[in-house]
């Protein structure tokens, strides 16, 4: 079993308001990542809330937790992520929330990628310039789970020999931090 954990726990201060719900192709941005990963290879879907977490779980649809120690850094939520995933799990994607241009065909090709290689770790590049979301596989759990701070899975890349995936998706390389980014985001993807 694949599954794939979207980290969207944040407080969006650099966006000034809850960016996991700003419309976008008239749905939520969260609610158009968590669609484009449940329409690839991917069998389970958890996504990590923190802050608004109410709201935001009134306007997206999907498995959700809420990681209360979301201001403790990203760890936090990789970890609520990874606790909450099937026993089954043999490896995990790792998506952000405020990535919602990632194609559905990128996320499978990885899972293709991971079925095909057995890489412990896959990460996708686009033009040479990796991105998101991650594959990790379920041997790495472990050490994922001592990373601290406001850091994810790449804490660990210089430890574990990483296997590039070349894609054809700039969205792997674009995230929303700011109102800048969304607008400049949305106008050069219509």
């Amino acid at each position: 079993m694949i599954a794939a954990i979207i980290l969207a726990a944040g407080e969006a201060k650099r966006f000034g308001q809850a960016k996991q719900l700003v419309p976008l192709d008239g749905k939520p941005m969260l609610q158009q990542t968590i669609d484009r990963i449940a329409q690839s290879k991917v069998d389970a879907v958890v996504i990590v809330l923190g802050a608004n977490a109410d709201e935001i779980q009134k306007h997206v649809r999907g498995r959700a937790i809420v990681n209360p120690d979301y201001a403790k850094g990203m760890s936090t939520s990789l970890h609520a992520g990874l606790r909450a995933l099937p026993a089954k799990t043999e490896a995990v994607i790792i998506a952000l929330g405020d990535q919602p241009f990632v194609e559905s065909k990128t996320i499978t090709a990885l899972v293709d990628e991971y079925r095909r290689s057995g890489a412990k770790i896959i990460v996708p590049t686009f033009n040479g310039q990796r991105g998101n979301p991650v594959l990790v596989d379920a041997s790495l759990f472990p050490r994922l789970m001592q990373i601290g701070g406001d850091v994810g899975c790449r804490a660990i890349f210089g430890e574990v020999s990483v296997s590039e995936l070349p894609v054809t998706d700039a969205g792997i390389a674009q995230d929303i931090d700011t109102m800048e980014d969304f607008e400049c985001r949305t106008r050069h993807s219509s």
